[in-house]
């Protein structure tokens, strides 16, 4: 296949995500500049976009070819959705209400990052890498989710309003703060210290790993997993303010433990260096819970901890266990990506293209992996293909039109195909469809299936009402079929039962009005 087109105006792109007509621009490695208004596109084809996108409208579009690199000079507050299916790269990011992210590929930002304004939906999804050199906020109203991998080299700050879940693996080398934030773990957190403020909400439902110390500031933490500080970081202390409900698979392991505050559940506390409470463990009355504590180090078998104050209830009780299992702990977490997750092929349903007032439309049904990017592709001698427009697939949509403004109505025949770009790079081709303008009106014809075992159907799109003649050659030009039917005006759907009978094989199908051939397309027999 042969890349050519270098920048590409469609005046008319139809999508059916939008209700309204866009324009959408192809690149292919300049610098030059864009301002992206409501519904339109830019689709980064190849090589390594330099320029500044100017204006970034929350109904835009920008798509990331696999192989390509998008690294704007100027990413101004922008609104819109990114989809990265190559790589992606800025010095800072500031975004702004109604950003969205869509990372199946590389995306870094070496600076700062902040994610401002509410309705803002990133998603790193599985097998892609989002990297934070700088420090990182989420302020009110954004929400991030990971299944992939993310790095963030400084502080990591989630303030009120705003919300994380990780599915796979995220690991913050500085420090990570949550504000009032909302942050559910189910895959690997690693952090070199955590602190929670009062209105947050955390949940531990699989591996935290904390490389210094663990503050909690009166708020609840809910672990049903492993949270560890590991022994190198001797001095590191986990000081609870708040509530800590360790659940019965709950396990925390740390040398020093601080608690001014609650602690309950039935799961298991291991200490190795010096503990204090001065606060409350277990609960009153009568309750099946019971929290198993050892402390390696109390100075007193009438004690749980190494220094006792506040009130331990009974069904707190100190418990001599083996250490938890810090390297094969909790193998089930991640989700579905622990056990073999792997991408979805693009699965074909139908393509078809009918010529409506003279232009080609192009309509297709598919099934993909969400972060499928379809290029549509034309060739005027049905070996030399350009692509000439691109459109991003949409999560739980099938459908797919597209409408060729730009084709030269002047050649006799037009050939179009689509090759669907997967999230890992994966490419998958449709079978060609052609288009034969006759009139100025425009004949095509399509068959399906091709290639067909029993029988097949011609997809035939007519100017009027009126009949017509359906001929089955061989490749040797013998006649071995003909069937005439009558079609309404418009698009008509025709059976032809009579190829059951054919032998295995190549055949030309011709269709005719008042002895006038309007179009052929060649079949396959299986």
């Amino acid at each position: 296949m042969t890349r050519t087109c270098t920048l590409t105006f469609i005046t008319t792109f139809i999508l059916t995500s939008f209700a309204y007509s866009q324009t959408t621009y192809v690149n292919n490695g300049t610098a030059t500049n864009y301002n992206l208004g409501n519904g339109d596109s830019l689709y980064i084809q190849s090589g390594t976009y330099t320029g500044n996108i100017t204006s970034f409208h929350k109904n835009a579009k920008i798509t990331v070819a696999a192989g390509a690199t998008f690294q704007p000079g100027n990413f101004n507050n922008p609104k819109g959705t990114l989809t990265v299916l190559g790589t992606a790269k800025f010095s800072t990011l500031n975004t702004n209400n109604d950003f969205g992210l869509e990372n199946y590929g590389i995306t870094e930002i070496s600076g700062t990052t902040e994610m401002n304004g509410g309705s803002q939906h990133w998603n790193n999804y599985y097998g892609a890498t989002l990297k934070f050199t700088g420090n990182v906020t989420m302020n009110s109203g954004a929400d991030l989710d990971n299944d992939g991998t993310i790095t963030a080299a400084s502080t990591f700050t989630m303030n009120n309003g705003s919300e994380m879940t990780n599915n796979n693996s995220i690991t913050i080398t500085g420090a990570f703060v949550s504000n009032g934030g909302e942050f559910i773990n189910l895959g690997k957190l690693e952090t070199g210290g955590i602190t929670f403020n009062s209105g947050t909400s955390f949940t531990n439902n699989c591996r935290l790993v904390i490389n210094g110390n663990i503050t909690n500031n009166n708020v609840t933490i809910t672990n049903d997993g492993l949270i560890w500080i590991p022994a190198q970081y001797a001095s590191a202390t986990i000081t609870n303010s708040g509530t800590i409900n360790n659940t019965a698979n709950g396990k925390i392991k740390a040398r020093n433990f601080t608690n001014y505050g609650v602690l309950t559940g039935k799961g298991h506390y291991y200490f190795t260096g010096t503990t204090y409470n001065s606060g409350t463990v277990g609960v009153s009355g009568t309750t099946a819970d019971t929290i198993k504590i050892y402390d390696a180090t109390r100075t007193s078998p009438s004690r749980i901890f190494d220094t006792q104050w506040g009130t331990v209830r009974p069904n707190a009780i100190f418990a001599t266990f083996a250490a938890p299992d810090t390297v094969n702990a909790y193998p089930s977490c991640g989700l579905r990506y622990a056990s073999g997750f792997t991408v979805l092929p693009v699965k074909w349903n139908f393509f078809y293209v009918n010529l409506s007032n003279n232009t080609p439309a192009l309509t297709w049904s598919s099934e993909q992996y969400p972060g499928t990017n379809f290029e549509i592709q034309r060739s005027y001698d049905g070996t030399n293909f350009r692509v000439i427009s691109s459109v991003a697939s949409v999560t739980g949509k099938t459908n797919y039109q597209f409408e060729d403004k730009q084709v030269n109505t002047q050649s006799s025949v037009v050939y179009y195909r689509i090759n669907a770009i997967e999230p890992n790079g994966a490419q998958k081709i449709s079978e060609t469809k052609v288009v034969r303008f006759s009139n100025k009106q425009g004949v095509s014809i399509q068959t399906a299936p091709n290639p067909f075992t029993s029988q097949f159907s011609i997809n035939y799109q007519s100017a009027e009402k009126g009949n017509l003649v359906i001929k089955v050659y061989s490749m040797t030009s013998q006649l071995q079929a003909t069937k005439t039917v009558t079609v309404s005006k418009g698009f008509n759907s025709i059976a032809v039962t009579e190829a059951a009978s054919l032998a295995k094989g190549f055949y030309m199908v011709q269709l005719t009005s008042n002895n006038t051939l309007l179009a052929s397309e060649k079949v396959v027999k299986q």
